[in-house]
C-alpha cells in the first residue's frame, strides 16, 4: 500500500492505480513516505507510466481515468500477457512472471543467479556511500512495501555503473554520470505537477501513436543480451539491474543478479534519450551531469542560457501556466567514486505576477537566463577580486604578490565558496527580477555593491582567522583589506546602467 496526504492534511493509502486515480482527480498534495532523493523519481515515474497507458488507451484527459478500476483497466491494457497484474505487483513469488520493476528470469533454474542483497529497502536504495559512512545503510528494517517500492523505482530508473557487472540507466551521459530533473512545475501539489507533466506529453506524443513497449521489465533478462534503445516507446522506464524481491513472514528481500551488459545499449547516445526533464549541451551531443557543486548562480546561469544549455519539453513555461505560480525545480543525485557527492536540488519561485508583467511566456526562461548570465558574471568577477585579496592575506602582504602560491590559493578556496554560498542566497532576490523586468534604477551599480558588502564580510571572518603572528597579521590583514577596498571601489566604479 502507497500512503499519500489528500488536499485536508489527511493520510489516505492504497495501491499504484489508486494512486493514479487520486492524482488524475487532483487529490494528493504529497506522499510522506518518500525521502528528498525519491521524490522526482517517483514523479517521473508516475508521469511515464500514466502518459504510455493513456497513449496506448487513446486517452485524451484524465476524464475518463479518475477511478482505480479505470486505471487498473489501463494498466493491464499495456501487459495484455500477465492478465493477473503481475507485471504492476511488487511481489511475485513465480519468477518467471515479471514484477514491478522486476524483469522474470526465463526458467526456474536461473534463480539461482541471485543473492539475497538487501534485507531493508534503504539497502537497496541508489544511495553510494563510502564505507557505510556518507549514509547509514539498512536502517529501514522494518520498511514497508511503499519504502521498498519507492527504493525500487529510484533504483532501477536512477542508477550508474556501480562497478563489474552492475550497468546504469541510459537516461545519462555515462556509467559515472547522474541523471539531472529540470521542470518547470505549478508551486501547489504533487498532483498538479502530475497532471501538467503528463498532459503536456500527451500534446508532444499523441501526434505519433507509438506501439512499441515503454515497460522494459516486463520482458525475460538473463543479464547476456540488451534491448535495442529503438524498439522502445520513446517515454520508456529504465530498468537497468535484475533485481527482484520476495517476502517470507511479512518481510521483503531483495535479491540481485549480475549482468554481462546493459539493459539497454544505448552508450552511443551519451543520455540523448528523449527524456523529457533532461538539459542537453548545445552542441546536442550528450546530455548535462551535474557537479559536486550543485545548483549555485554559475550553474543556474548556466542551465537558465539557452546557448549553453538546450532545455528539456517539461522544463519550459507553457501557455496552461498563465494563471498558476510556477517554480523553476532542478535536481540530481550526484554520484562519485564509491559514494555519493552530494543530492542537490534548488527551487525557483516565478510568480504569475512576475510573469504577467514580462509577458510572452515563451521567452520567461530565456530572460530569466539573461539576467542570470550577468548577475552571475558580476558575482564571479567580485569572487576573483576577493581571492586575490586574501591570497596576499595568506602570503603575509608581501611587496610582490604571487598568484601561482598553491599553498595560500588553497587557504582562501574554502572562504571564496563561502561568498558564493551567501550570494547564492540571495541571486534570486527581488532585485533580480527588477532588473530582468528592466525597472528603473541602476540595478548593476546596487548588485555591485551588494557583492562588495558580501566580499568584505567574508573577508573580515577570514582575516580573522588567519594563521599569524599578531605584528604580521595586523600588518597583513591591513595591506590586505586596502587592496580589497581598492579593487571593489573600482570595480563598482565601473559599472554601467543596462536599464
Amino acid at each position: 500500500m502507497i500512503r499519500w496526504t489528500d488536499l485536508n492534511q489527511a493520510i489516505q493509502s492504497g495501491s499504484l492505480p489508486a494512486v493514479l486515480a487520486a492524482l488524475s482527480r487532483g487529490e494528493i498534495r504529497d506522499f510522506p513516505g518518500l525521502r528528498p532523493h525519491q521524490r522526482e523519481p517517483w514523479h517521473a515515474f508516475t508521469v511515464q507510466v500514466a502518459t504510455i497507458a493513456m497513449l496506448g488507451g487513446k486517452h485524451a484527459n484524465f476524464e475518463t481515468l479518475k477511478t482505480e478500476d479505470a486505471w487498473l483497466t489501463a494498466l493491464l491494457g499495456l501487459t495484455p500477457d500477465y492478465p493477473g497484474g503481475e507485471a504492476w505487483s511488487l511481489v511475485v513469488d513465480d519468477w518467471t512472471k515479471p514484477a514491478l520493476l522486476q524483469p522474470p528470469i526465463e526458467a526456474a533454474a536461473n534463480k539461482r543467479d541471485y543473492s539475497p542483497c538487501f534485507h531493508a529497502p534503504d539497502g537497496l536504495d541508489l544511495l553510494v556511500t563510502s564505507k557505510n559512512h556518507d549514509l547509514k545503510q539498512e536502517r529501514m528494517t522494518n520498511g514497508t512495501e511503499e519504502h521498498w517500492l519507492f527504493a525500487l523505482v529510484a533504483l532501477q530508473t536512477g542508477d550508474g555503473y556501480a562497478g563489474k557487472y552492475t550497468y546504469g540507466i541510459s537516461r545519462m551521459n555515462s556509467g559515472a554520470g547522474s541523471r539531472m530533473f529540470l521542470r518547470v512545475k505549478p508551486d501547489t501539489t504533487f498532483a498538479d505537477g502530475f497532471q501538467r507533466d503528463v498532459l503536456e506529453l500527451l500534446r508532444i506524443h499523441d501526434k505519433e501513436p507509438d506501439t512499441r513497449s515503454g515497460l522494459v521489465w516486463i520482458k525475460p533478462w538473463d543479464g547476456t543480451q540488451s534491448v535495442s534503445f529503438s524498439s522502445l516507446h520513446p517515454l520508456y522506464i529504465d530498468t537497468c539491474r535484475r533485481i527482484r524481491l520476495s517476502a517470507a513472514d511479512g518481510h521483503i528481500t531483495g535479491h540481485m543478479a549480475t549482468s554481462k551488459c546493459a539493459r539497454i545499449e544505448a552508450s552511443e547516445l551519451k543520455g540523448k534519450t528523449g527524456d523529457p526533464w533532461a538539459p542537453i549541451k548545445p552542441d546536442g551531443s550528450s546530455s548535462i551531469t551535474a557537479g559536486a557543486m550543485g545548483f549555485g548562480h554559475r550553474q543556474m546561469a548556466k542551465l537558465l542560457n539557452p546557448k549553453e544549455t538546450l532545455r528539456p519539453s517539461l522544463a519550459q513555461v507553457l501557455d496552461a501556466d498563465t494563471d498558476k505560480d510556477l517554480v523553476l525545480s532542478v535536481t540530481s543525485l550526484v554520484r562519485g567514486q564509491g559514494k555519493t557527492e552530494g543530492f542537490h536540488t534548488r527551487s525557483i519561485r516565478i510568480s504569475k505576477a512576475i510573469r504577467g508583467r514580462l509577458g510572452r511566456p515563451d521567452i520567461l526562461l530565456d530572460t530569466m537566463g539573461a539576467t542570470a548570465v550577468k548577475r552571475s558574471g558580476e558575482a564571479s568577477e567580485m569572487g576573483s577580486r576577493l581571492r586575490r585579496s586574501l591570497i596576499y592575506l595568506y602570503q603575509g602582504a608581501p611587496e610582490n604578490i604571487r598568484f601561482d602560491d598553491k599553498s595560500a590559493t588553497k587557504k582562501a578556496e574554502p572562504w571564496e565558496q563561502s561568498f558564493n554560498a551567501n550570494v547564492d542566497g540571495e541571486f534570486f532576490a527581488e532585485a533580480f527580477w527588477l532588473d530582468m523586468e528592466g525597472a528603473r534604477g541602476s540595478h548593476r551599480m546596487e548588485w555591485r555593491k551588494r557583492l562588495a558588502e558580501i566580499a568584505r564580510d567574508t573577508f573580515q571572518e577570514a582575516a580573522a582567522q588567519a594563521p599569524r603572528t599578531e605584528v604580521k597579521r595586523i600588518r597583513a590583514q591591513a595591506k590586505a583589506r586596502n587592496m580589497l577596498e581598492s579593487t571593489l571601489a573600482k570595480y563598482i566604479k565601473e559599472a554601467p546602467d543596462y536599464v
